[in-house]
Parts: C-alpha cells; sequence; structure tokens
C-alpha cells in the first residue's frame, strides 16, 4: 500500500493547489449550469456499457471517492438509475443509468428525452476497450464460450467494442436533436489492462465506425457548437476477473498507481478545457 500510494500522494501534495483549483471552478461551472437554473437539478449525463467504470467515475467526479483508501471492489451491476450528489451543493448531482443491454429501454428513453431537449450540462461516455465486467456469472457459461479461454476472450472483447459503437449510434440522433452548444467525452477505463497497447487503442477510437459517428454528430451540430475530447486512463487497478473469481486477464506490468492519477488528472483538465470553451475562452 504505501509503495503504491507513494507516487500519488507525492503527486497530489506538489500539484495540490492546481487540484483544489481545477475542482473548484469545475464544480462551480457545474452548479451555475442548472436547467433552468432557479431550480436543482442534474449536470451532467455519465453513460455507457454495463461493467465500464461509470459509477467510479461520478463517485471521482462528485467528491465522493478517495483514490488513497477506497479499494476496488467486485463489480456491483446496477439496476436502476443513480444518483451522485456535488459535496459543494447536493441540488447538483451526476446522473448515471445502467448500461446492461437489457436494462436500457427501462431507464434510457427519459434519459434520451432529457438529451433531445439539451437539459444535461455534458455527457461522459465511458468505454474500457472491450474489458466490460462480466457479472456475477462464470465466463464458461457466456453464450460466447466454446470451450476455448483465450477464443472467448477474444470474441468477449471483440463483442464487447461493437456495443460501445451501439451505445454511441444509440445517443447520436439525441445529441443532434439538441440545440445547445454540446460537448462528449469519450472516457476508456481500465488502462491498466491494455496498456501495452495504447497506440492501437487509441487508433481504434480515433479512426474507424466510433469515430465516424462522433464525426457524423459533429457535422450535423457545426463544429462549433460541439466538442469531443478522448481520454485513455484508469480509475482503479485491478486485474479483470469473472463475479466469480476466475481471472481473465491480468494488469500490465509496469502500469502502477501514477499513470492512473496521471489518467484521472487529464480527465479533471479536459472538463477544465470544456468549461473554458462553452465559456467562449
Amino acid at each position: 500500500m504505501c509503495e503504491q500510494g507513494g507516487p500519488v500522494v507525492q503527486w497530489l501534495w506538489r500539484n495540490k493547489d492546481w487540484v483544489l483549483d481545477r475542482v473548484k471552478e469545475i464544480r462551480e461551472w457545474l452548479v451555475s449550469s442548472r436547467n433552468p437554473p432557479d431550480q436543482p437539478g442534474s449536470s451532467l449525463l455519465i453513460i455507457g456499457p454495463g461493467g465500464v467504470g461509470k459509477s467510479t467515475a461520478a463517485r471521482i467526479l462528485s467528491g465522493n471517492y478517495d483514490p488513497l483508501l477506497d479499494m476496488p471492489g467486485e463489480y456491483d451491476e446496477s439496476l436502476k438509475i443513480e444518483h451522485y450528489s456535488l459535496k459543494d451543493d447536493p441540488a447538483v448531482g451526476l446522473v448515471v443509468p445502467p448500461g446492461q443491454k437489457h436494462r436500457r429501454d427501462p431507464t434510457w428513453n427519459d434519459i434520451e428525452s432529457s438529451l433531445s431537449a439539451g437539459e444535461y450540462h455534458g455527457i461522459i461516455l465511458v468505454c474500457s476497450y472491450g474489458y466490460h465486467s462480466l457479472g456475477l456469472i462464470s465466463y464458461k457459461h457466456h453464450h460466447l464460450y466454446a470451450g476455448d479461454d483465450q477464443a472467448f476472450l477474444r470474441s468477449y472483447l471483440d463483442a464487447s467494442r461493437a456495443e460501445e459503437v451501439n451505445v454511441l449510434q444509440r445517443l447520436s440522433p439525441h445529441i443532434k436533436a439538441s440545440d445547445r452548444k454540446c460537448w462528449l467525452v469519450t472516457l476508456v477505463t481500465k488502462q491498466d489492462l491494455w496498456w501495452n497497447d495504447n497506440q492501437q487503442v487509441e487508433r481504434h477510437y480515433r479512426e474507424g465506425p466510433y469515430a465516424d459517428q462522433i464525426g457524423e454528430i459533429a457535422d450535423h451540430k457545426g463544429r462549433s457548437n460541439f466538442r469531443h475530447e478522448l481520454i485513455l486512463g484508469s480509475l482503479v487497478i485491478r486485474n479483470f476477473v469473472t463475479g466469480v473469481g476466475e481471472r481473465l486477464a491480468e494488469t500490465v506490468a509496469g502500469y502502477d498507481q501514477q499513470y492512473r492519477v496521471s489518467s484521472v488528472r487529464r480527465l479533471w483538465e479536459s472538463l477544465d478545457a470544456l468549461r473554458q470553451w462553452e465559456a467562449g475562452s
């Protein structure tokens, strides 16, 4: 714990003024963005497939996560829309709908209507390069398993990456429908599992079907009214295991807390840049 936590503590201490200033400004920005401004309301939509880290991202942004003390636990499948309040202003929250495919229609319809109406300040679409937590099942009970462990992992990752594109395709018409200036952050988590393929992962989201969807949204809304940021990182460091403890992939050797903290800092930096972009500065 001390060996892992050392770089984190040192970085936070060296950059404490920057961190405090950015967090304060970003939370004030979220507070001021209520729609309508005189009523409490949710500001940020954090959405994506199941098992990619949406709840963890919400806890970090809302100030309800201690990176030094909170340990990553087992994947807890969301059954309903989760709400997280900012510590600085409980009236402002982050909305996190469940991402499992069979739970989207019952919970996403109202979310999508609000998105079309421009009621969200921005969207964080969380992906994980296919490393979606399986939940409380053995991988051998998954429909893609055909007797070969490595073949299953490849098939599962490919299918999960395709599902990330499907989620963006579903959101796309609702983002286009809003006449509000809008931003979208693609937050790709679990970098500790795919760090050795970092360049390939970045190409995956900057080129191909995912990037095509982003380009269509930008062309429709206009470049001055839409901005997209891609952030690669890790919110926690943990082996890729099933809900029953089967290890499917290990974290990459050498990926430590310093890399994780740097990626979380990039998230704050990107949100700060979006704050300035929205203000026209």
